[in-house]
C-alpha cells in the first residue's frame, strides 16, 4: 500500500465519517434531504480545512514561520466559520429558520469554529506524524547508504593488503628458484577469483569461504620446506550458512605471520569453525615464538574486521583475543538467526 493511498483513504474515512456525524446531529432539527445537504455542506468545510494545510499551510509555513502558520490558520477558521454559517443559514428554508432562532445567538458560530478548529487540529496530526514518518525514512536510507559505503570501504581495504601479501610470497618462490611456483601462482589465481568476484557480493556462502581458507594455507605451506603443524578443522559446520566474505582472513594472516610457522618446527597454528542453531564459531590458535605482541604492526587488518563485524553485525557478535607469553588466540561467535 503506497504513501498517496494511504493518505487518500484516510481523508476519505474522515470526510465520510464527519458527514455522517454532521447528518446525525442536523436530523435531530431538520427534516432529511435538509439534514443531508447541511452534512456533505459541513463536511466539504472540513476537509477544505484539511487541503489547505496539507497543501499550502504546513509545507509553507509550519517548519520556516510557525507565528504565519498559527496566524493564517487562525485566518481560514474565521473566513470558514463564517461561510459555513451563511451557507447554513441560506440553505436552512424559513419554515425551519425558527427552530434555529430558537438556538442560543453564538451556537452556530461556536459550532462552526470548533468543527474548523478541530479539522485544524487532525490535519496538523496528520501531516505531522506523515512527516516525522517520512524523516524516519530518510534517515534509515541515509543510514544505509553510509553503512553500505563504509563496509565497502573496508572491504576495499582488505584486497591490496592480501594482494601484497601474495605477490611477496611468490616473490620469494621464484627468487629461490622453487618448483612450487606455477602451483602458488595457480592458487593465487584462485583466491584472486574469489577477492575480486565473490567477494564483491554482500554475502557468500561459507563453503566459498572454507575454500578461500584452505586455498590460503596450501599456499602457506608452500613457503617451507619442512612440514608445518596446520590443522584446519570444519567438520562441524553448516556449509551453506551465509555471511559476510573474507572475515576471517585477517586473523589467520596474524597467526601465520606472528607465529613464524615456516621458520620453527614446533610452531603451530589451528584453526576451527563449527555451528549450530543459532551461532557460528571461529576459533584459532597460533603459538609466539618469541615474546611481544601478537598485533604489532597488524593492527589495521584486525581493526578492519572489528570494524566489520560492528557494522554488519551490531550487537550479535562476541570476540574474545587472549594472549600469553607463548600462544595468540581468537574466538569469534556470531548469532546467525
Amino acid at each position: 500500500m503506497t504513501k498517496n493511498y494511504t493518505t487518500t483513504l484516510l481523508k476519505s474515512i474522515i470526510g465520510i465519517s464527519f458527514t455522517i456525524i454532521f447528518f446525525v446531529t442536523g436530523s435531530h432539527f431538520f427534516p432529511f434531504h435538509i439534514a443531508l445537504i447541511g452534512a456533505i455542506v459541513s463536511a466539504s468545510v472540513f476537509l477544505g480545512v484539511l487541503l489547505i494545510n496539507e497543501y499550502w499551510l504546513f509545507p509553507k509555513y509550519y517548519v520556516n514561520n510557525r507565528k504565519k502558520f498559527v496566524l493564517y490558520n487562525l485566518l481560514f477558521a474565521i473566513i470558514l466559520t463564517s461561510l459555513h454559517v451563511s451557507f447554513e443559514m441560506y440553505l436552512t428554508p424559513n419554515e425551519y429558520m425558527k427552530k434555529v432562532v430558537e438556538l442560543p445567538i453564538f451556537f452556530p458560530i461556536i459550532r462552526s469554529f470548533s468543527m474548523v478548529i478541530l479539522g485544524n487540529f487532525i490535519s496538523i496530526t496528520i501531516l505531522l506524524s506523515t512527516e516525522l514518518k517520512r524523516k524516519a525514512e530518510a534517515e534509515k536510507i541515509l543510514k544505509e547508504e553510509k553503512l553500505g559505503t563504509e563496509i565497502k570501504l573496508l572491504k576495499a581495504q582488505i584486497n591490496p593488503h592480501f594482494i601484497f601479501n601474495a605477490l611477496n610470497n611468490i616473490y620469494s618462490l621464484s627468487y629461490t628458484k622453487s618448483e612450487m611456483a606455477p602451483e602458488s601462482i595457480l592458487k593465487l589465481s584462485e583466491m584472486l577469483r574469489y577477492v575480486f568476484y565473490d567477494c564483491s557480493n554482500d554475502h557468500v556462502k561459507l563453503s566459498a569461504e572454507i575454500e578461500y581458507i584452505s586455498n590460503f594455507i596450501a599456499f602457506q605451506q608452500m613457503k617451507s620446506e619442512h612440514e608445518q603443524v596446520i590443522q584446519f578443522n570444519y567438520s562441524s559446520v553448516k556449509k551453506d550458512i551465509n555471511i559476510a566474505p573474507m572475515l576471517f582472513i585477517s586473523f589467520i594472516e596474524n597467526a601465520f605471520k606472528y607465529s613464524k610457522i615456516e621458520e620453527y618446527i614446533d610452531a603451530y597454528v589451528k584453526i576451527e569453525l563449527s555451528s549450530d542453531n543459532k551461532y557460528l564459531t571461529f576459533n584459532i590458535k597460533n603459538t609466539i615464538p618469541y615474546q611481544g605482541k601478537a598485533l604489532e604492526g597488524n593492527g589495521l587488518g584486525i581493526n578492519n574486521v572489528c570494524q566489520r563485524l560492528d557494522l554488519l553485525y551490531p550487537n550479535k557478535y562476541d570476540l574474545d583475543i587472549k594472549e600469553n607469553e607463548t600462544t595468540y588466540s581468537v574466538n569469534l561467535k556470531i548469532e546467525m538467526v
